[in-house]
């Protein structure tokens, strides 16, 4: 039984032997826990202000709309200067806003403007977070574990969709909201202390003086003139876009298909959490290539099709069934697009492609949960599920008809020669 167990942390968790991986990854829980805490814990004390999903979707938009802008600068920082030193920077000011946050919510003092102003803060710093912790995974893992490393990072992201809502679940059951912010703050607390424990230290290939418009004009070349990057970058953007930006219709979902706004929030989101842990865990112990691209085209039809699901769904056993189908199928499709995109990136510039790709998935996340806000008030939350779900599914059976696509879902990915900043 004991070499059971063993063989099967070799094989799906072989990452967490690296020292400095295991901190960066409970750094990880601690800190993605606390934003998708404070997804749930937003929207629902905005929905309680305002009565209005639009309202929660400018708030959600709000959080998100960072990824649009900052990633160049965080990648720029990312190479320029240590990359730990980023990452602890980016933890501490997550864990200032938290405190202020939480501090207005338990005087009662704490109003609609505030969380939306509070919730930009937040966004910013989680970009740089993102950013920094992608860039320094590579370094403190070998590349043959890239793929096992950054499925381990999806599960400290997408995961703690299931524990950051469900720690909080209790507080929002016996207790309100601003409860739940100070539960957040802790989780912040606990991402720094680990974060503050990594050891390795590592830059990119950029030095004193160099121009940020100059440098990330030569990361953006080298992107879009990689035809496998360009490839993974698009169908990228179209799987955040149509799939993975659904969180500012959940409370609107919950509170007219489910019939309780409140709670309900919490658990769809634990669904998502709960998928995403079976899918990336199962990707984990990949190996061949071949399997990793194919399971790339499979998992982005199954992210479609679910959304279908929860847009169907008429209770909460099948929109449970849906979210954790959504969860699952996303997060696996993300570790490994992810870990392509870090295999052909060189890591003198991994920062700013890293950037660029953050950018590509938040930015366009940013956007559509504005637009799905505005959409589900408009339309109701089931229908605009409907829509996406059909739409991405038709993005991935034309994919098969793109040469590089095909290339990438037969395993063909190439490793980057070193390039210049």
């Amino acid at each position: 039984m004991q070499a059971t167990i063993k063989s099967v942390l070799q094989r799906y968790g072989v990452a967490l032997q690296y020292r400095d991986f295991r901190w960066i990854w409970l750094g990880s829980v601690g800190g993605q826990s606390a934003y998708w805490a404070l997804i749930v814990a937003r929207g629902i004390f905005v929905l309680q202000e305002t009565g209005s999903s639009t309202q929660v979707g400018i708030t959600t938009f709000v959080a998100m709309a960072p990824r649009f802008i900052l990633p160049p600068l965080t990648g720029y920082l990312a190479d320029r200067f240590d990359r730990r030193a980023v990452l602890a920077t980016a933890y501490g000011l997550q864990l200032s806003h938290a405190v202020v946050l939480a501090a207005l919510a338990l005087t009662g003092m704490l109003e609609v403007w505030h969380v939306v102003v509070l919730a930009l803060l937040n966004g910013s710093f989680r970009t740089f977070q993102m950013t920094a912790t992608q860039t320094l995974i590579p370094n403190v893992v070998p590349r043959e574990h890239w793929l096992n490393a950054m499925a381990m990072n999806q599960v400290s992201q997408q995961g703690s969709r299931l524990f950051g809502p469900g720690l909080i679940a209790p507080a929002l059951l016996l207790f309100d909201v601003s409860i739940a912010f100070l539960v957040s703050t802790s989780f912040y607390l606990i991402g720094i202390a680990a974060i503050l424990s990594i050891r390795t230290r590592s830059t990119g290939e950029l030095t004193r003086g160099s121009r940020i418009g100059a440098s990330l004009w030569a990361a953006m070349r080298y992107a879009w003139s990689d035809p496998q990057l360009r490839a993974l970058f698009i169908l990228l953007a179209l799987h955040c876009s149509m799939t993975m930006s659904f969180e500012s219709m959940l409370p609107v979902l919950a509170r007219d298909v489910l019939g309780e706004a409140n709670v309900s929030v919490s658990y769809l989101m634990m669904g998502v959490g709960a998928g995403a842990l079976v899918g990336v865990i199962g990707i984990a112990g990949l190996r061949s290539a071949s399997g990793r691209g194919m399971l790339l085209l499979i998992t982005g039809a199954v992210s479609g099709v679910s959304m279908l699901l929860l847009g169907i769904s008429g209770n909460t056993t099948l929109a449970l069934l849906g979210t954790a189908a959504m969860g699952g199928s996303q997060a696996a499709f993300m570790a490994i697009g992810g870990a392509m995109v870090q295999s052909l990136a060189p890591d003198g510039m991994r920062g700013r492609i890293s950037g660029l790709n953050q950018i590509n998935i938040g930015g366009t996340m940013a956007v559509m949960n504005l637009v799905n806000g505005f959409a589900a008030d408009r339309f109701g939350a089931p229908t605009v599920l409907m829509v996406l779900g059909l739409g991405f599914t038709a993005v991935v059976a034309v994919s098969l008809a793109q040469g590089t696509l095909r290339g990438i879902y037969r395993g063909s990915i190439a490793v980057p020669a070193r390039a210049a900043a």
